[in-house]
């Protein structure tokens, strides 16, 4: 009967155990969220101030009548294959 009790006090307490620290974990976790809530949105609202400047100063340095030119690039290091060319040609 000694042994019984030992090993269930001894295993009893590691689970009360680690259901204590468990909760600590919880509650930990619960006052670093809180805590960060106010940084992570001021974070937040610099950075869309920071894109908000980058914008401006983009669009102020910016030519409004320049317009986007698109080139054509051909492959030259093979001869074009047109409808004109025989099988055998190919």
């Amino acid at each position: 009967m000694g042994l019984s009790s030992f090993f269930s006090n001894l295993f009893g307490s590691a689970k009360e155990t680690t259901q204590d620290l468990a909760v600590e974990a919880e509650n930990t976790f619960e006052e670093v969220k809180e805590a960060a809530e106010p940084i992570i949105e001021n974070a937040a609202e610099l950075i869309s101030d920071v894109f908000d400047s980058i914008k401006e100063v983009i669009s102020e340095n910016t030519n409004a009548d320049y317009e986007l030119v698109s080139e054509t690039v051909v492959d030259v290091s093979e001869d074009g294959v047109t409808e004109t060319d025989s099988e055998e040609d190919k």
